[in-house]
């Protein structure tokens, strides 16, 4: 199995020189992994992975310039539930948390290092920084952007997932999941 890595001088030995040409280092599966069950040559973890023992993504901070177009935005536009828990009281920044399934958004109304120009951005948010969250149906997600007058781009690998930008122009993906078996094997 290969994977995409920047080439920075990782590899030795024969074929490293060519590899690294390529920005391709092989990926050696690790204790713990499992074949992927829709093809034989991807691994997956099948616990925690790492020297920490990771076991899964907690929460997705997100920065915001005006955190209540923010919340309207993920509250009203996506439907998002509000995590209440947030300790307003302990933290330097305004912010809000919504659920997504078991995991969350972390909003920060904090100063933004990127571009919000969209000029500046690519423009498929595939080809950006995103984060992507399964849903059960990408048609009704799509009707309630064109409401909203959010623009949005399809998946260009052909799955049934879209690509759009919050009002702070963080990029967000959304796959299908439904009835094809475990969401996470896509």
């Amino acid at each position: 199995m290969l994977a995409r890595v920047p080439a920075r001088g990782r590899m030795s030995g024969v074929g490293a020189s060519k590899a690294a040409v390529r920005g391709v280092v092989p990926v050696v599966p690790t204790k713990g992994t499992r074949t992927h069950a829709a093809s034989s040559s991807v691994e997956r973890p099948t616990g925690s992975t790492g020297v920490a023992g990771i076991v899964g993504v907690h929460h997705v901070g997100m920065i915001c310039k005006d955190l209540e177009k923010s919340v309207v935005f993920y509250r009203d536009v996506l439907g998002l539930p509000t995590k209440m828990d947030r300790p307003d009281d302990k933290l330097p920044f305004r912010g809000a948390w919504f659920w997504i399934g078991t995991e969350s958004i972390h909003l920060m109304e904090v100063p933004n290092p990127d571009p919000t120009d969209l000029s500046l951005r690519p423009e498929h948010g595939g080809r950006d920084r995103h984060f992507c969250m399964g849903v059960e149906d990408v048609d009704a997600l799509e009707d309630a952007l064109r409401e909203n007058g959010v623009q949005y781009t399809k998946s260009k690998s052909g799955r049934a997932a879209i690509f759009f930008r919050d009002p702070d122009a963080n990029t967000l993906e959304c796959l299908e999941v439904s009835g094809t078996g475990p969401w996470r094997e896509y």
